[in-house]
C-alpha cells in the first residue's frame, strides 16, 4: 500500500456561543481537515481541531502550507503508510516545529492503518484499557453569574470536576469566581483553574495564596510557558499542585519540568505533542517520573474527539484521570450528544457523551465518518481546498 494523494481542506465552525480564553473571545474553531488517499481505496482523515497564534503558534495557513510544500512531497508522498513511525521521524527532520499539522497527518496514518486491519484505533494503540474516560468541564472566564450558571447545568449533566479559566481579567474576579464555584458544588466536585499562563510568579504567588482554601485539584499553567523556574518556585510555596500545559511541548521540555521539580503533573494536547504516535512517548516520560498526566483538546469537532479517545482509553497510565475531551460540545453548545445528538457536525457519528463521560468510537480506524456535506458548508470563507498528489 503506498500513499497516493493528500488533501488538505480548511474549515471554520463557528461557537453556539462565543468563549471567553486566552485572553481574548473565541468565536469558532478555524482548522484543516486532512485526507490521505492510497493506492489501496483506503482514505485516511484527521482534524487538527483549533489553531491559537497565543498558544502553540500555528494557524490554518501555516498548517496547510507545511504539508502541502514540505510534509506531503518530501515525506508521504509514494511512503507505506504503515510506517507512522519512520513517516513522523521524517516529518520531525524536514519540519521543525509545527506539531499540530503534523499531529493531523498522524491521525489520518492511524485511521488508515486501523480501516486496513479491521480494527479501531485503540487496538494499535494497546487495546482498550477502560470502557469511557471521566470528564471534566471547562468554563470560561466570565462574569460569576454565568459561571455558575454553566457549572449547575455540567454537574447535572455528570461531570464530575469543572475547569475555570482564569489569568486573564482581575485577579478579585478570579478569585470570586472559585469562591463562588466551590460554594455551589461542595466538597465532592473537583474544581480545576488554568491561567494559561496569564500571571507572572509574583501575581500567581499572591492569587493562589489566597484562593487555597477552596480546595483546588490543581492550577494549570500559573506562569508564562518560558519561565520553568519560576513555575518551581510557585510550587514550593503554595498548596495546590501545579500542573504545566504550554511550558511542556516537546519531549525536552517535559525532562527539564521533572529536573527542576517545576509541576505535580503535566497537561497534554495530542496536536501539541505532534500526534498519537508521538504522544505515547510524552506520556511515558511523565509516567517514568510518576507524574499524573490530564488530556485537554483543541476544540475541534467530533473527528478530533474521536482521534483523542483512542489514546485515553488505551493507555493506562492516562485511563486514571479525568480529561476533558469537549471540542463538540462547546462547538455546539450541548452537554451530551444522547439527547441531544449534534446533525451538523463535522463527523457524521460523533463519539458519545453521556453522563459526564465519553466512549470511544468501536469502527475500523478513528471510527468517524466525514459528513461531506457539512465539511463543504465550513470551507473557510476566501480559502480553498487544496490536493497534492503523486
Amino acid at each position: 500500500m503506498r500513499i497516493k494523494k493528500i488533501e488538505c481542506i480548511p474549515v471554520t465552525a463557528k461557537f453556539s456561543k462565543p468563549f471567553p480564553m486566552g485572553g481574548g473571545i473565541e468565536q469558532g474553531s478555524a482548522g484543516i481537515i486532512v485526507k490521505i488517499h492510497t493506492d489501496e481505496g483506503i482514505t485516511g482523515i484527521g482534524d487538527s481541531g483549533g489553531t491559537s497564534a497565543w498558544y502553540r503558534g500555528e494557524s490554518q495557513d501555516s498548517m496547510m502550507s507545511v504539508i502541502n510544500n514540505v510534509l506531503a512531497p518530501s515525506v508521504l508522498l509514494g511512503e507505506d503508510p504503515f510506517n507512522i513511525e519512520k513517516i513522523v521521524a521524517r516529518m520531525d527532520h524536514a519540519a521543525r516545529d509545527n506539531n499540530q499539522a503534523k499531529a493531523t497527518v498522524d491521525y489520518a496514518l492511524h485511521d488508515i492503518v486501523g480501516k486496513a486491519l479491521g480494527v479501531p484505533v485503540y487496538q494499535l494503540l494497546g487495546g482498550l484499557t477502560t470502557e469511557k474516560i471521566p470528564l471534566g468541564y471547562v468554563l470560561p472566564g466570565a462574569a460569576t453569574d454565568e459561571v455558575v450558571a454553566m457549572a449547575k447545568q455540567a454537574i447535572q449533566a455528570g461531570f464530575r470536576a469543572l475547569k475555570l479559566k482564569v489569568g486573564a481579567g482581575k485577579e478579585e474576579a478570579d478569585i470570586e469566581n472559585v469562591r463562588a464555584l466551590r460554594e455551589m458544588a461542595g466538597d465532592d466536585i473537583e474544581i480545576f483553574i488554568d491561567a494559561n499562563g496569564g500571571w507572572h510568579y509574583y501575581q500567581a504567588l499572591m492569587v493562589l495564596k489566597k484562593m487555597e482554601k477552596y480546595n483546588l485539584a490543581m492550577v494549570e499553567q500559573p506562569v508564562p510557558w518560558w519561565d520553568i523556574d519560576g513555575m518551581a518556585r510557585l510550587r514550593a510555596k503554595i498548596g495546590i499542585p501545579v500542573f504545566a500545559d504550554e511550558s511542556a511541548q516537546e519531549l525536552s521540555h517535559l525532562l527539564a519540568i521533572i529536573q527542576k521539580n517545576a509541576a505535580d503533573g503535566f497537561f497534554i494536547k495530542i496536536p501539541k505533542a505532534g500526534g498519537l504516535l508521538k504522544s505515547q512517548k510524552w506520556v511515558s516520560i511523565a509516567k517514568a517520573a510518576g507524574l499524573p498526566v490530564v488530556c485537554g483538546c483543541m476544540m475541534g469537532s467530533g473527528l478530533e474527539a474521536a482521534a483523542y479517545t483512542h489514546l485515553l482509553v488505551a493507555d493506562e497510565w492516562l485511563s486514571r484521570l479525568v480529561h476533558e475531551n469537549l471540542g463538540p460540545l462547546h462547538i455546539h453548545d450541548v452537554f451530551e450528544t444522547v439527547s441531544k445528538p449534534i446533525k451538523d457536525d463535522v463527523a457524521i457519528n460523533v463519539p458519545r457523551y453521556e453522563n459526564g463521560f465519553l466512549y470511544p468510537t468501536t469502527a475500523p480506524g478513528i471510527g468517524v465518518e466525514l459528513n461531506e456535506a457539512v465539511v463543504s458548508k465550513l470551507i473557510t470563507p476566501g480559502k480553498s481546498p487544496t490536493v497534492i498528489s503523486k
